[in-house]
């Protein structure tokens, strides 16, 4: 089975160096990386070069619109059963993750696998997001959360009819997601760590961004569903409530500091 690996970059030359090596170190034995780079100028393509060495990759560097236009041009150029996204500063969490997600894969056949993450904040400190089976049913879009697509693996044939979106700038993937739910694809929750996800808190800033695109996502495929995700935004809204769905998010999702 060959994996294709995808990782996209922009003025990443002091991060892109750990991403590579992480793939360079895993077992599976057929895995195709590709790189989409975004016209950087600051020294991330010659760190690229430098880091593969004689490894084998695509990679391509030219200006995109924005991060899902340049996961879609890697989509393009991928040849492998299963895809992988794998962003500048994000990590492995082993060298056997794609081995032992290969090996649910033939077990399964399921067009979609997921792993937990495991968030690495500015300050050095780490928590495991737990992605359970839960996860992949329609209620969990609604509380207004979604798979991290760094945690999945996807059949490539399901890119064939769909690609991102790239009039949405924020939740691209969160869209893509529901979408292929909505149409039966197959999840299968793998149980372990995918990647190590640096968490810089980028989301917040764009907060409203965010909220006004989930808003429309929930709308555009599950419309009826609506006011459940209206309630869970009423409580984020609301200091007190917030803290209470946090602490609760907390105990479901939390697993440990590893």
């Amino acid at each position: 089975m060959k994996i294709s690996v995808i990782t996209v970059c922009f003025q990443a030359q002091k991060r892109i160096a750990e991403t590579i090596e992480s793939v360079k170190r895993q077992t599976h034995a057929d895995v195709e990386y590709i790189i989409v780079d975004g016209g950087s100028n600051d020294g991330t393509m010659e760190t690229i070069k430098k880091t593969l060495g004689d490894y084998p990759a695509k990679v391509v560097s030219e200006p995109d619109r924005g991060i899902y236009d340049a996961m879609n041009k890697g989509i393009a150029l991928a040849e492998g059963n299963y895809i992988h996204f794998l962003n500048a500063g994000d990590v492995y969490h082993d060298a056997q993750v794609l081995e032992k997600a290969a090996a649910q894969i033939v077990q399964t056949g399921a067009d979609i696998v997921y792993g937990d993450i495991v968030y690495l904040y500015t300050d050095g400190s780490r928590a495991r997001r737990n992605y359970d089976r839960k996860c992949a049913r329609q209620i969990y879009y609604l509380t207004g959360d979604c798979i991290n697509h760094q945690a999945m693996l996807v059949k490539r044939k399901l890119f064939e009819k769909d690609l991102f979106d790239t009039s949405l700038k924020i939740c691209a993937d969160r869209d893509w997601m529901m979408k292929k739910s909505r149409e039966k694809a197959v999840f299968h929750a793998l149980g372990f760590p995918v990647c190590v996800y640096s968490y810089d808190g980028a989301s917040v800033l764009q907060k409203d961004a965010y909220k006004r695109e989930a808003a429309l996502c929930i709308r555009k495929h599950y419309p009826l569903g609506y006011p459940v995700f209206a309630v869970f935004e009423f409580m984020r809204n609301n200091r007190v409530l917030a803290g209470m769905l946090h602490g609760v998010y907390r105990a479901l999702y939390i697993r440990d500091k590893k």
